[in-house]
C-alpha cells in the first residue's frame, strides 16, 4: 500500500530521478492534471500505465473512497502535475489531507521545482523566503498583498504569465521602486532565462522578446533598510513643500541628500512620485 507524490520534469525531459522512473513504471494508478502532458513524458520512457486518472481537487470527494479501497488492496498509486513537484499551486492538497485523515501516510519523491530554480538564479540571500504563487487578477489587490508582503524583508516568490507580469513591473515602478526583482522564465526549457535589475530597469526592456511570451517566476526584495524607512515620511513632507514652491525636482533632490546623508536613490524615488502626481 503506497501513495506516491512524484515530481516531473518542468522542462528538459531528462530531468527526472531513476526512483521517480521506477514508482511510475510500478504504479497501479496515476493521477495527473491532462492526460495528454502525462503520456508526453511516460511514453518517453516507454512506461505503459496501466490507469490514467485526471485528476482536479474538485474531484475529491468522488474519487477519494475509491483510492483508499485500492491502497487498502495493496496496490500503488502516484500523483503527478503537469510539470514540477505536485501541490505547489497544483492540485492535490485534498487528495493528500484525505489519505493522511484515513490512516494513510503519502511518500514525497524529491525533484524539479521551479520556485526553487528561480531562487538559486536570483542572486539572492535564499536562506529564507515566501511564496505567493500566482497574485490576484486586480491590480488593487495585488497591491494590498505587496504592501502587506515587501516590509517582510525576505524574497517573495511569484508566478506569473506573460500579460500579468507586464502589470507587477508596471505596479513595482509606480509603487515599490525600492525593490530588486528578479524575473525567469521557462526553466531548463529551449528559451529559458533571467532578467535582473530595479523596476525602472526592467521598465527600460519591458519591450523585449523576453516578455513576450512564455511562464515567468518573479523573485523580489525590498531594497530598504530599516535605517532609512525611518525618514520616509518626513523626505516625503519636505519633497511636497519644495514641489509647491517650485524648487525643482533635482535641485530638492540635492538638497535632501547632502541633509539626511542616505541613499540618493531612495530620497530620488519618493521625488518621482510625487513630481508624478498630477
Amino acid at each position: 500500500m503506497s501513495f506516491y507524490i512524484v515530481p516531473t520534469p518542468i522542462g528538459n525531459l531528462k530531468d527526472i530521478s531513476n526512483r521517480s522512473i521506477q514508482i511510475l513504471s510500478d504504479s497501479d494508478i496515476i493521477l495527473c492534471e491532462k492526460k495528454e502532458r502525462a503520456l508526453k513524458l511516460l511514453n518517453s520512457y516507454s512506461i505503459k500505465p496501466k490507469l490514467l486518472i485526471p485528476y482536479h481537487d474538485d474531484k475529491c470527494e468522488k474519487i477519494a473512497p475509491r483510492l483508499v479501497k485500492e491502497l487498502t488492496n495493496n496496490k500503488v498509486i502516484s500523483l503527478i502535475s503537469d510539470a514540477g513537484t505536485p501541490l505547489i499551486s497544483d492540485p492535490g492538497h485534498k487528495i493528500i489531507r484525505f489519505l493522511v485523515e484515513n490512516k494513510i501516510e503519502p511518500i514525497t519523491v524529491p525533484g524539479p521545482s521551479s520556485v526553487i530554480s528561480a531562487l538559486t538564479l536570483s542572486t539572492l540571500d535564499i536562506s529564507n523566503f515566501l511564496f505567493l504563487g500566482f497574485l490576484p487578477k486586480n491590480k488593487s489587490k495585488m497591491v494590498d498583498i505587496l504592501k502587506e508582503k515587501l516590509p517582510i524583508n525576505i524574497p517573495l516568490v511569484i508566478f506569473s504569465n506573460t500579460k500579468e507580469v507586464t502589470t507587477i513591473i508596471n505596479i513595482l515602478n509606480n509603487e515599490f521602486r525600492n525593490t530588486f526583482i528578479s524575473i525567469s522564465k521557462e526553466i531548463s526549457k529551449i528559451n529559458e532565462g533571467t532578467k535582473r535589475g530595479t523596476p525602472d530597469e526592467l521598465i527600460d526592456i519591458i519591450q523585449d522578446d523576453f516578455f513576450t511570451k512564455g511562464e515567468f517566476i518573479i523573485t523580489l526584495v525590498n531594497t530598504l533598510k530599516d535605517s532609512d524607512k525611518t525618514y520616509l515620511k518626513e523626505i516625503s513632507i519636505l519633497l511636497n513643500s519644495f514641489k509647491n514652491e517650485g524648487i525643482t525636482l533635482k535641485q530638492s533632490v540635492k538638497i535632501l541628500k547632502n541633509h539626511f546623508k542616505i541613499n540618493k536613490k531612495i530620497i530620488y524615488d519618493e521625488a518621482l512620485k510625487i513630481w508624478d502626481k498630477k
